[in-house]
């Protein structure tokens, strides 16, 4: 009797096995498929035959998602189907990453029917349908059993599940509508950050945009298009430029972080560490993979892919940690938008990662969610870069009207300076002929007491006076028409330009005893531009020498004037004895805090004024250089 209950309790335990690992297709739309109606066999040798696993003893499945994480190992599942309807149905597995599925369908220990839709490294065989990994139940028996051989160097996540013909149909149009939405979306943001870095060439685009163009390669490879597409016979390539795609994100999302949030500035530790694991170390992993696939290591490559999902979960880490630093002491609104946005995109990232390895929310659904977090990060991004270049683009137009504003009032204040020498030189050329009419009218006051003042007499010292009051109103109207604001581009002789200077300057020329020569090939040597500012440019270098001779106490001080012409161009050179600039690299002499004089004196900014009429207003060029014992500047054009 002990014996008859012990087989009946057998027997019973059996049977309940038996009904819960039996799928029952009856008139509802799906059916998912859980650990209970499933039984696995880990295949560690990987060449088992159906044949050889037919036989093999299977064993539940301990945890409660189909999920054998990282394993180099290939598994067997087995789960048995039982029909009610005559409806066709679909096996799907929602996870893409997989590199082989096989199918076989089994009655009796025979094989009925068998699809080898998987992927292997080194070969492709066509796929059953449009989606990579489903497969038509198109056995129409009472019952029969389905075998699958699952091999990934990938997390083994298996949701799987059974759904009717046409509501596959169904989601596999609205999967197209939503893949072609969301790759216009990303293709016409990426056109849209290429005009803008076209046209306002920088820098952080150039990263954005090759995040992008990441994004859209690696969702091609992960959604299957890059291979049906592109590599339909050469899988191989396919995986390679997987790892190509994804070196290109990380690299770019982690520069574009550190420059728009300014990690080397205010986080440079976590910035090292961000870079250094961004450029060199997830390279260096994903080079170590694409060895690895070439050569079929795939006991290898799951190991790896550790190191690759917890180098990129670190360096998200690293990037939030960067942004949230940077939400928390900038205190620009427009920043803090910025900083919120990327800390979402980069946890929905983060988390999407960690959900692949450990299934806590349905693959499909949280791939669709990265995809729209991706759309709208994306654009939101584009919109606020180009809003804050926007902003920056108008900061510069202001900064650059602030600075036209303060060269403007320095071109003055040296306009006024040469004024200052000019009115010093009219002051000069003024006292003789007014000495010699002051003379005159005594004379005439003496003549006329003594009473020898004849007409002829009186006739003569007024024609010498009217004389003297011309020469003077000559050299008034000679120095007035150079401060003429008159600006009309006009063709000149450079030894006028040189005459006037000096003649402007006469006074400092006579009162520090500089002598001046000028070696002219010929008279008749030209240029066009604004004739009274190069003629200011002449006195601003004629300044400046004479004040360098003054300052080293030069003996037999000289400027020399050389005017020629070099292949057609126009040259005039002002060259003195001063010593020479000591200024390096001695083109700082031009920039407007740089002075060689005492700074009570004199800011420096005459050269840069010089420089600034030159090359800005007349689009020629100044050069200075050490000549002998003292300096040459050189205009050209």
């Amino acid at each position: 009797m002990e014996f008859n209950i012990n087989k009946l309790l057998l027997i019973f335990f059996f049977l309940i096995n038996v009904n819960a690992s039996v799928i029952t297709l009856k008139e509802d739309n799906r059916y998912k498929i859980s650990t209970k109606d499933t039984k696995v066999y880990k295949d560690e040798t990987k060449n088992y035959s159906i044949n050889e696993i037919i036989s093999r003893v299977f064993s539940d499945i301990k945890n409660d998602r189909l999920n054998f994480k990282y394993s180099g190992n290939t598994y067997w599942l087995k789960f048995d189907i039982k029909r009610t309807t005559k409806e066709s149905y679909y096996l799907k597995l929602n996870n893409t990453w997989l590199n082989e599925v096989n199918i076989y369908y089994v009655k009796n220990k025979e094989v009925l029917k068998e699809y080898k839709t998987g992927l292997k490294y080194n070969h492709h065989s066509k796929a059953i349908s449009s989606n990579e990994f489903a497969f038509p139940l198109d056995l129409y028996l009472d019952s029969y059993t389905i075998y699958l051989k699952i091999n990934s160097a990938n997390p083994i996540l298996l949701p799987l599940e059974i759904i009717k013909e046409n509501y596959f149909l169904k989601e596999q149009n609205f999967n197209t509508i939503f893949d072609t939405v969301f790759y216009a979306c990303v293709i016409l943001m990426f056109f849209y950050n290429l005009f803008i870095y076209i046209i306002s060439k920088v820098q952080i685009y150039k990263f954005y945009l090759s995040y992008i163009v990441g994004i859209i390669g690696f969702l091609l490879y992960y959604d299957g298009y890059l291979l049906s597409l592109v590599f339909y016979d050469t899988a191989l390539l396919n995986e390679l430029f997987s790892y190509l795609f994804f070196i290109m994100i990380f690299i770019s999302i982690s520069v574009f972080s550190s420059i728009l949030f300014q990690s080397k500035k205010y986080a440079n530790v976590l910035h090292n560490i961000l870079i250094s694991s961004s450029i060199y170390i997830m390279p260096l992993l994903c080079l170590l993979a694409m060895l690895l696939v070439y050569f079929n290591l795939l006991t290898y490559l799951y190991l790896l892919h550790k190191a690759i999902i917890v180098t990129s979960i670190f360096i998200l880490l690293l990037i939030v940690s960067i942004t949230i630093r940077q939400f928390v002491i900038n205190r620009v609104i427009v920043s803090k938008v910025y900083a919120f946005i990327w800390v979402i995109f980069m946890l929905v990232t983060m988390f999407y990662i960690m959900n692949f390895v450990l299934g806590i929310v349905d693959i499909q659904l949280m791939t669709k969610i990265l995809k729209l977090n991706i759309v709208l990060e994306v654009v939101m991004m584009s919109l606020l870069i180009a809003y804050k270049l926007k902003i920056s683009n108008e900061e510069n137009l202001k900064l650059e009207l602030k600075n036209k504003e303060q060269e403007l009032y320095i071109l003055r204040q040296t306009r006024l300076a040469s004024f200052g020498e000019v009115l010093n030189s009219i002051i000069h050329e003024w006292k003789q002929p007014l000495h010699r009419i002051n003379m005159i009218s005594l004379d005439l006051e003496i003549t006329y007491n003594k009473k020898g003042l004849t007409k002829e007499y009186l006739y003569h010292q007024l024609n010498e006076i009217e004389t003297q009051t011309k020469y003077m109103n000559d050299t008034v109207t000679q120095f007035s028409d150079y401060f003429n604001p008159k600006k009309e581009k006009e063709k000149f002789y450079l030894i006028d330009c040189v005459k006037e200077a000096i003649k402007l300057l006469s006074v400092k020329f006579n009162k520090n005893s500089v002598n001046y020569l000028i070696n002219c090939t010929d008279n008749k040597i030209s240029t066009s531009g604004y004739k009274k500012e190069y003629i200011q440019v002449i006195i601003i270098l004629l300044n400046n020498s004479i004040d360098a001779i003054v300052k080293e106490n030069i003996q037999n001080p000289t400027i020399v004037f050389e005017i020629f012409q070099r292949d057609n161009i126009p040259m005039l050179c002002v060259i003195d004895n001063a010593g020479g600039i000591k200024v390096k690299p001695i083109d700082k002499i031009f920039d407007a805090n740089v002075s060689t004089k005492d700074e009570k004196v004199n800011s420096g900014i005459g050269l840069f004024i010089a420089k600034r009429i030159i090359e800005d207003n007349m689009n020629k060029k100044l050069i200075c250089q050490n000549h002998y014992d003292g300096a040459k500047f050189s205009i050209i054009g």
